[in-house]
């Protein structure tokens, strides 16, 4: 019964490990859920785990003892002695209280120490023969975390670039980031989105117009009003936007966000004429945020609104142009004394 008890615990950390690589926003939560493992699957008093830090060549150090846990970045000197040694001599360790283990993935990548109190009893052959084979796959998880920030610190670039070009193409596509970014953590934190839907949003809030790219620039920067055929080439820059990012993968989530940001609760919207829930959720965010920076900020074509009006003309526009929860909750957030303050310093 114990045995296959810690056969159970085997398999639920491998589970773990998984979900760490695909749900962890950042190298802080990855080396504690990492620290938080180790503890519980050895029942270990004093769990250490260092991580190399790829991008400046520092380091980070995760420490559970007890209940107490600590997290350190920086050089070397975030180092005790005898975790230098560790990860200069790159090899494990297996005695009776203390498991050691170098992270080593083509090169190395960190380490991990576990400890028992004298008073608990040694590390068994089954827990040592876990331990290597649970921090081999930390090893390569390791690896795979590394190259998706990687991935991501590129995909930011990409993104930064292509807004700094959209914005010399298309001035009146670009949302105030700063103020839109605040305003997104607010919704994000008053209806309970996820962390990465949350970052979704932001991204397609960089990326939504950007289709526009591929329009004749003259329809673009027309101030009179369009004629039909050219509102019909207008309508296309949701699709032509979420071709140019289709291949990305970390992008993935955003594409149905930019593709239906013109939909209409009403569902008189395009591309799709989608509906209420038919919408995505971060579509009929988005949606209600662009036409809020429109109104607030002003357009070559249109004048700056005071937000009195602003919210006299969300209110009018619930349950036709956006969703009536959506509205309600953004006009909640509206009214928060540090967001007007915030709103203000940018006119």
């Amino acid at each position: 019964m114990i045995l296959m008890k810690k056969y159970k615990t085997i398999f639920s950390s491998f589970h773990t490990i998984y979900r760490l690589i695909t749900t962890s926003g950042d190298i802080k939560n990855f080396a504690m859920g990492i620290c938080r493992l180790y503890k519980n699957a050895f029942l270990a008093d004093k769990v250490t785990v260092v991580f190399k830090n790829v991008n400046t060549q520092g380091f980070m150090k995760m420490r559970l003892e007890d209940k107490s846990q600590s997290f350190k970045k920086g050089g070397i000197s975030i180092l005790t002695n005898r975790e230098k040694e560790i990860l200069h001599q790159e090899k494990e360790v297996m005695l009776g209280n203390r498991l050691i283990y170098p992270f080593i993935f083509a090169d190395a990548l960190g380490a991990v120490y576990l400890k028992r109190n004298p008073n608990n009893p040694e590390f068994n052959e089954l827990e040592k023969k876990w331990f290597l084979s649970l921090s081999e796959e930390i090893s390569i998880s390791l690896r795979i975390f590394n190259l998706y920030r990687e991935e991501k610190r590129l995909m930011i670039n990409y993104i930064k670039s292509l807004t700094k070009l959209l914005d010399q193409y298309v001035p009146t596509s670009y949302l105030h980031t700063k103020s839109i970014f605040k305003l997104i953590k607010a919704i994000g934190k008053e209806m309970k989105l996820s962390e990465s839907e949350t970052k979704s949003l932001e991204y397609a809030s960089l990326l939504h117009d950007a289709g526009k790219i591929q329009l004749p620039s003259g329809i673009l920067k027309k101030q009179t009003p369009l004629t039909d055929e050219e509102y019909k080439i207008i309508m296309k820059h949701p699709r032509k936007g979420v071709e140019m990012i289709k291949d990305l993968e970390i992008l993935k989530p955003v594409i149905p966000i930019i593709l239906h940001h013109h939909e209409r609760y009403d569902g008189k919207g395009y591309p799709s004429k989608f509906s209420k829930d038919q919408i995505p959720l971060g579509s009929r965010i988005l949606s209600l945020l662009d036409a809020f920076d429109a109104m607030y900020f002003g357009r070559p074509y249109r004048k700056k609104m005071h937000l009195m009006e602003i919210e006299k003309e969300l209110r009018n526009q619930m349950g036709k142009q956006f969703d009536p929860q959506i509205v309600e909750i953004f006009l909640k957030i509206l009214n928060r004394k540090d967001i007007r303050k915030h709103l203000r310093s940018f006119l």
